[in-house]
């Protein structure tokens, strides 16, 4: 009789708890995903912060967050929890006592470019005595920004020295003293009178105020991902990407204004990314999310737009053209010789490799410059 009055209770506190939990089970409980930073560099380490809290006093023995993410994203500890097709789909237990906050980094390497984004979580638990899956959907809006990697490479950097001396001379810029841009690292151009004292002492560190500049002349940045090649050259592509994000850091930097167009289309606006020209502070982030949205999944649309764009701008508005194209058709290599008949100042940095190596018309070969991917800063 005792051993019936036994199952009789387990099998009452059974229900009652499998009621209880099912009714209770999500209250007070708050499941979030964040990346520890907006933004890295293409080839760095960044965290995925998962936290956990429960805050009443029923326990979760089980509790199940399942959520997916770009596989472009490399998790140190991926495991057999874990499973990887198009996407990287994550199942991660955690046992929760009451009112605890656990709170898990998921460190990870970022292996492309792009812009990532974590639109949603599952959380299931169970019951007290694991019998019941209790599944539930939580909204969540997690993203991080992915940028190129600035392209370096011996034959690059030297062009780009090269090509920096010849915008420096030509720039003849006097800064603007009532217009103040923000607070810079010191270099060996700057005088004492351009020292930010109260900035310099907070942080240890030389600082300057950074001003504006009188004159409109900019240069600008043109990156054409149309691809004339049979087999789709995705490294070559990736590599103008990643010129225009080093030459936007060289010229922003020194506070020349510089203009992005590109025909490649925003993976979040389906528009090409073009950005006009400026030098203020924030203008070099503004083109490194740019670039790092642009959709490469799809045939970047024609050059054509760009082209006729081109053509009507007064080449007094810039200082100097900067063309990043691995396409090498005549048709792109016709607007080039129209810019050198016209004596509009311009180079073309041509990414290659050992597949390709395009032909270039006699006329605009002392303005290319062939940069050799494999040879470059391509990791």
């Amino acid at each position: 009789m005792v051993i019936i009055w036994i199952i009789l209770g387990a099998l009452l506190l059974w229900e009652i708890q499998s009621v209880w939990y099912a009714k209770h089970w999500d209250e007070e409980l708050f499941v979030s995903l964040a990346f520890s930073r907006k933004s890295t560099v293409r080839g760095e380490s960044c965290e995925l912060l998962e936290t956990i809290e429960n805050r009443k006093l029923l326990p979760l023995p089980v509790l199940k967050v399942k959520f997916q993410v770009s596989r472009q994203l490399a998790f140190e500890d991926a495991g057999t929890e874990s499973s990887v097709t198009d996407q990287y789909y994550r199942n991660d237990v955690f046992s929760v006592r009451p009112y605890t906050r656990h709170i898990r980094s998921l460190r990870f390497t970022c292996k492309k470019r792009g812009f990532y984004r974590i639109n949603g979580l599952d959380v299931v638990a169970g019951d007290l005595f694991l019998t019941h899956e209790l599944p539930k959907s939580l909204p969540v809006d997690s993203q991080l920004y992915v940028y190129p990697r600035p392209f370096r490479g011996m034959d690059f950097n030297g062009a780009m020295r090269q090509l920096n001396g010849e915008v420096a001379t030509k720039r003849h810029l006097q800064e603007d003293p009532f217009e103040y841009l923000g607070i810079r690292e010191y270099t060996p151009r700057d005088t004492l009178r351009d020292v930010n004292w109260k900035a310099t002492a907070r942080s240890g560190e030389l600082k300057v105020n950074q001003k504006g500049c009188t004159a409109q002349r900019s240069v600008r940045l043109v990156v054409n991902l149309e691809d004339g090649a049979i087999l789709r050259q995705e490294d070559l592509l990736e590599a103008s990407i990643e010129m225009a994000a080093a030459a936007a850091e060289l010229f922003i930097g020194q506070g020349i204004r510089t203009s992005l167009e590109t025909n490649g289309p925003d993976l979040l606006t389906k528009e090409a990314v073009c950005l006009k020209a400026s030098c203020g502070v924030g203008h070099l982030d503004s083109i490194f999310r740019g670039l790092a949205r642009i959709d490469l999944e799809k045939p970047a649309p024609s050059f054509e737009p760009i082209r006729e764009r081109l053509e009507e701008m007064e080449d007094r508005e810039s200082l100097c053209t900067i063309f990043f194209s691995a396409d090498a058709r005549p048709e792109f290599q016709q607007l080039l010789e129209k810019f050198r008949k016209e004596k509009r100042e311009f180079i073309w940095f041509c990414p290659v490799n050992r597949i390709i190596r395009p032909e270039i018309n006699a006329g605009i070969r002392p303005y290319t410059r062939l940069i050799d991917v494999e040879e470059g800063g391509w990791l």
